[in-house]
């Protein structure tokens, strides 16, 4: 398995890091250092027909009194050859014996408190014993000395190539843009982070700036780009200028002002990023869920949708078609089921996180293959797997607080596998996820220390797959998506999704809100909101309330007590209002036991109107009895009812005649008193 290759870095860096703060002499105890410093460039590598190192960097002063008589101290070691060597190098001083050790590098001046001072160092090689016959890694320690004392140290590697290297790594680097749902159902941004990533220095301002230089690159490099469907859907509504709450309070945007500027931009970009020759585009499920919370939540249906809406909003606002094969399932999360719906739907070539796939370790440490087959036997996909040594580095808090250093620190981590076996023909797989929360400076660095690396060839995805074939035979995932909904949500979603379905077969004219309730319901299916449901649950709600809103706003007015008189072809009006602001077709059906039948008829109600409609009944009884009035859409579904009192009056034909018969003999009765009587 591969747990001990993933743990490795980790130990090392926790071993490393336990000895530098192990508690000094009480002699030699200092406090922590109040200056920071951060790596500004550095030269990605040298040759012999460059050997001329360029270091810049800055230190910020965030104590409160000046650090003064400042120097610079360097010290380069020697060649590290095993990935062990070189990652407690990051970290503490080698063991290899120092090569050169340039002590004195005054600087005039002060950083006062609170102040941020650029320094820039260049250290020429020739004369630091570099081995002048293999490639190699030399470790090189950077500190900040005040009065002579060393105050802060920067460690960052040195690559030294003796020759160009005549078998380049393939490399298979993947940018991941996304961004969680910031904005609620009625719009409003909730948070600022979108805007912050925006921004120069910000995370995605990072990664669009990184794809622009690349696709600028005259050699055309081959990168995969991975597009969450949901971050076009966001940028485009702060294009369109937009309203967000900060700190409690809401501030608007106008269009093409600040942050909306910003996403027109960042739109434009992501344009031309995607038709570049070079770029190897795919989407995202439409609002990122994790894949498996839908097939294994009785969502399964929506798995499709989610799918293919992603695709059609990427090539809508990207005006270039994603790869119909190619997909990265949010934060990796995959099993065996959802494998098996993926692969039958046609995707052959997933992008995975390191660690997703189980696999054994190279006996001798070795990076292991980028690709492996998973899924069923019968259908299986490629899954393209990072290294896990690169992905653990890559995650390491030093690599988020001096990301130009962490930069050279993952090109130097790539050159030490390179190094490893520099004679194969071999590939390697990178991927900055949608889970890494790196500053905007890392990208870009990254983006130009790969591209120019003489050891990597960059190499697009489903090209590195075909390369370099895994074994038939599937590998098991490594730890399968157990995240799921609770069965409550579930039931609201599915709720809201069959009253959708109602209002749709009512719509009379053409309407964008049934497409927007299922947007809606779509973002609420986000793994975002799986560790935060209620955030889901508000655009579940929302669609409930709307749709109860309209659904209420159709109503008989059943306040009147109608009269009949006859038991056949009596007609009863109903008085209907659409009190609306959108015309629905509906059937209006009376439902009674003191009916014969339940007449129904089906309308269009205008908005804002009110339609009386005339029944004809044949009633059972006479006297005072209740009939409902049933409103419902075409499908048959009941969205409203209301009783109305019916009074019949008519007289029975039997009781007519004896009543009319009793009234005769009365009368007659009545009229012998004026005839005649016999006398004797």
């Amino acid at each position: 398995m591969t747990r001990p290759i993933m743990h490795r870095l980790v130990r090392v860096l926790l071993a490393s890091s336990t000895l530098l703060v192990l508690p000094a002499p009480r002699a030699l105890a200092q406090e922590p250092s109040p200056i920071a410093l951060r790596l500004s460039f550095q030269t990605p590598w040298n040759s012999p027909d460059q050997t001329q190192l360029d270091l810049r960097f800055t230190a910020q002063n965030t104590g409160s009194t000046p650090i003064e008589d400042l120097s610079i101290g360097l010290a380069l070691y020697g060649r590290v050859i095993t990935r062990t060597q070189y990652e407690q190098s990051l970290v503490t001083d080698p063991s290899p014996a120092i090569i050169i050790d340039a002590e004195t590098l005054p600087r005039e001046g002060q950083i006062a408190a609170g102040q941020t001072r650029a320094f820039e160092v260049v250290l020429d090689l020739t004369f630091a014993g570099i081995d002048a016959s293999q490639s190699g890694i030399y470790p090189l320690k950077l500190d900040l000395r005040s009065h002579g004392v060393p105050v802060v140290a920067l460690r960052s590697p040195v690559i030294f190539l003796v020759r160009q290297p005549e078998v380049p790594i393939r490399l298979a680097w993947t940018f991941v843009l996304s961004e969680p749902i910031a904005f609620g159902p009625d719009g409003v941004f909730t948070s600022t982070a979108l805007e912050s990533s925006l921004q120069p220095g910000g995370r995605l301002a990072g990664q669009l700036r990184a794809l622009s230089l690349l696709i600028e690159n005259p050699s055309d490099v081959p990168v995969d780009v991975v597009v969450s469907p949901v971050l076009l859907t966001q940028l485009a509504r702060m294009r369109a200028g937009y309203t967000v709450l900060e700190n409690g309070r809401s501030r608007t945007v106008e269009q093409g002002k600040a942050g909306s500027a910003l996403a027109a931009d960042a739109l434009a970009q992501l344009a031309r990023i995607a038709a570049a020759p070079g770029v190897e585009l795919s989407a995202m499920p439409f609002s990122g869920p994790q894949l498996p919370s839908l097939v294994a939540g009785g969502l399964s249906r929506d798995l499709s949708v989610q799918l293919d809406r992603g695709t059609q909003v990427a090539a809508s606002f990207l005006k270039v078609n994603p790869s119909p094969t190619i997909l990265r399932p949010p934060r990796s999360a995959i099993d065996d089921a959802t494998l098996s719906d993926l692969t039958a739907r046609g995707v052959s070539v997933l992008m995975l996180d390191a660690g997703s796939v189980a696999t054994t370790p190279d006996p001798l440490g070795f990076a292991l293959p980028p690709a492996a087959t998973v899924g069923p036997p019968t259908r299986p996909a490629l899954a393209i797997v990072p290294d896990q040594s690169v992905a653990t580095l890559i995650a390491q808090p030093f690599v988020f607080d001096d990301p130009v250093r962490g930069a050279q620190a993952v090109l130097g981590e790539l050159a030490i596998i390179w190094q490893e076996r520099p004679s194969d023909v071999r590939g390697i797989a990178v991927t900055l996820s949608e889970a890494l929360h790196l500053p905007g400076g890392f990208y870009a660095a990254f983006a130009r220390d790969v591209a120019t690396a003489p050891w990597l060839r960059p190499t697009a995805a489903t090209e590195l797959a075909a390369d370099f074939p895994p074994p038939g035979v599937p590998s098991p995932l490594a730890a399968p998506s157990v995240s799921r909904f609770s069965d409550a949500y579930v039931d609201e979603l599915k709720q809201a999704r069959r009253r959708i379905d109602i209002y749709r077969s009512m719509v009379v004219d053409q309407s964008t809100d049934p497409d927007r309730f299922d947007t809606y319901l779509l973002l609420a299916e986000s793994s975002d909101f799986l560790i935060n449901p209620t955030a889901g649950l508000a655009f579940i709600r929302a669609v409930l309330d709307q749709l109860s809103a309209v659904f209420g706003a159709v109503r008989p007015d059943t306040g009147q007590v109608v009269t009949l008189t006859a038991r056949s072809g009596s007609r009863i009006p109903v008085h209907v209002t659409n009190e609306g602001d959108r015309a629905l077709r509906v059937k209006v059906q009376l439902v009674s036991q003191h009916l014969l039948s339940s007449p129904s008829d089906t309308v269009v109600l205008q908005p804002s109107a009110t339609q009386t409609l005339f029944f004809d009944v044949d009633l059972k009884t006479n006297g005072r009895f209740p009939v409902q009035v049933q409103v419902e859409s075409p499908s048959g579904r009941v969205i409203g009812e209301s009783t109305l009192i019916v009074r019949s009056t008519r007289y029975n034909r039997i009781a007519l005649i004896i009543t009319i018969g009793a009234a005769l003999v009365l009368l007659l009765a009545w009229a012998r008193r004026f005839l005649p009587r016999r006398t004797s």
